[in-house]
């Protein structure tokens, strides 16, 4: 019964409101306070309220020797011990030291232990899709597996950047090939939130932002209501170096370093470039330290743009570009995976080309009811509009170089920066108008030689239909084009 009362003491303390303070404070320090009893009975006198101020002696309670005594052997060995040496209130803030240390101990050895076997099996989600709908791309899949597999630290050389256009399969690809490897490789997705980054980093490795976590800190938070983080360094460098931390472990019991693959980058390059930044200079660290590897995973656009203007690009290898299906592959996709008829099929990639994710969602609304015209109409319209849309807001001049990029690439697979020169020569016109065309995905850039291209197959179909039947827009241009 007296070690209940002190474990009951401790619940108090370690689940305490600010608003039972002081009723705690009085509990434990009233506790037992009269430790100088007589041996033989305990006298409680209430004085009687009269205008003498005697004490009457019927008021006396006297609690016979022998009830004391029983009571004291109805405790048990450890109990009666306890009781003699070490008061009420001391046992409660003794056990909670020791149960604090417990607890610092055990959260430590069990983040300890989910951070090694999660390094261990590998980090990675599963796909966004059922597993039988997913298109093996054998080639583009042996070159990932070749860069995400862990290797010794005497192969480590560089690091990776791994490019492609909105919807072309990166993610999956790159998801695919660590499910496949496993162990050693840790997979973070980058929120669109960025300063949600910290906590997707520390959830891809099991981490639980307690390494530190002091006696004080945690009192202090179970009293107080007050977070034991609170004022310390950004999450995502902590989780960085606590990566870092068990990389090394690994490489040591594994004899390999592991892979951290850093998906949607996009959203650092657009919102956070210094965090982008550290990231890379961090990756290259790793490779000259033979600590780890990383691998990049981006749109093309401002990620690879920016990573390629700075003096740590000198230690990645060259961008592994994820392009489209090829014909074969998107009608096999089509029919095989998706179960459309051969001429559905056609049409489909007729108007999307191999872009994986418009096959995906073009199939999806076929199954659904949606007709292919539906279909192509909106898709067309959604380009159309986005085109009006910068008209809008340009000059004529300015008109007059959109069309003539977009007429030109009806023609061309690409133009290329001598052919943006040649066409306008004013080059604040030019970096507004082709920021303008990638902003709204009706072109993109090619990260091997810089020339630009059309964002897909269905903005050529938009193009084409809209504006070179109509012929509202001059081609003169077009007409000294050399092929």
């Amino acid at each position: 019964m007296y070690l209940r009362h002190v474990f009951l003491n401790l619940k108090s303390i370690v689940y305490l409101r600010s608003q039972t303070i002081d009723k705690f404070i009085h509990r434990s320090l009233t506790h037992h306070i009269d430790k100088y009893e007589k041996s033989n009975s305990i006298k409680f006198s209430h004085e009687e309220t009269n205008p003498n101020k005697e004490k009457s002696d019927s008021n006396l309670i006297v609690v016979p020797k022998g009830a004391r005594k029983a009571a004291q052997e109805g405790l048990s060995f450890v109990e009666k011990i306890i009781k003699k040496y070490l008061p009420s209130r001391i046992n409660s803030l003794l056990i909670l030291v020791l149960a604090g240390i417990g607890y610092v101990i055990i959260a430590q050895a069990k983040n300890d232990y989910e951070i090694k076997r999660t390094f261990r099996n590998g980090s990675c989600p599963t796909y966004k899709f059922r597993e039988e709908q997913l298109l093996e791309r054998k080639e583009l899949l042996d070159t990932l597996l070749s860069i995400v597999k862990p290797v010794t630290n005497k192969l480590v050389s560089s690091y990776y950047i791994v490019v492609g256009d909105h919807g072309t399969g990166k993610t999956t690809l790159i998801r695919q090939a660590a499910r496949q490897v496993g162990r050693g490789v840790i997979y973070v997705d980058i929120p669109y939130n960025v300063e949600k980054f910290g906590y997707a980093f520390a959830r891809a490795i099991n981490f639980h932002f307690k390494e530190h976590i002091l006696l004080s800190a945690w009192i202090e938070s179970k009293m107080f209501g007050s977070p034991p983080d609170d004022d310390k360094q950004e999450s995502w460098e902590r989780a960085l170096i606590t990566f870092e931390k068990y990389a090394i472990d690994f490489k040591r019991k594994y004899d390999c370093v592991p892979i951290l693959i850093f998906d949607n980058c996009d959203s650092l390059a657009q919102k956070d470039k210094r965090m982008l930044e550290i990231l890379q200079d961090t990756a290259k660290t790793a490779i000259d330290d033979s600590t780890w590897i990383t691998v990049f995973v981006g749109s093309i656009g401002e990620a690879p743009e920016q990573m390629e203007g700075r003096s740590s690009i000198t230690r990645a290898a060259s961008f592994i570009e994820i392009a489209d299906l090829s014909e074969k592959e998107a009608i096999t996709y089509l029919t095989e995976k998706r179960n459309l008829s051969q001429d559905m099929a056609k049409d489909i990639y007729a108007l999307f080309g191999g872009r994986i994710k418009r096959l995906q969602n073009a199939a999806s609304k076929i199954e659904s009811g949606t007709s292919f015209s539906t279909i192509r109409k909106a898709t067309l319209n959604g380009i159309a509009r986005r085109i009006e849309k910068i008209r809008c807001r340009v000059s004529n001049q300015e008109e007059a170089f959109i069309f003539n990029i977009l007429c030109g690439l009806l023609n061309r697979f690409e133009v290329t920066v001598d052919d943006l020169i040649e066409m306008e020569k004013d080059v604040n016109i030019r970096q507004k108008i082709l920021e303008e065309l990638r902003n709204e995905t009706i072109l993109a850039r090619n990260v091997t030689n810089g020339a630009y291209v059309f964002h897909e197959q269905a903005t050529k179909m938009c193009v084409k239909e809209f504006y070179e039947e109509k012929r509202c827009f001059p081609c003169k241009w077009i007409k000294n084009m050399k092929f």
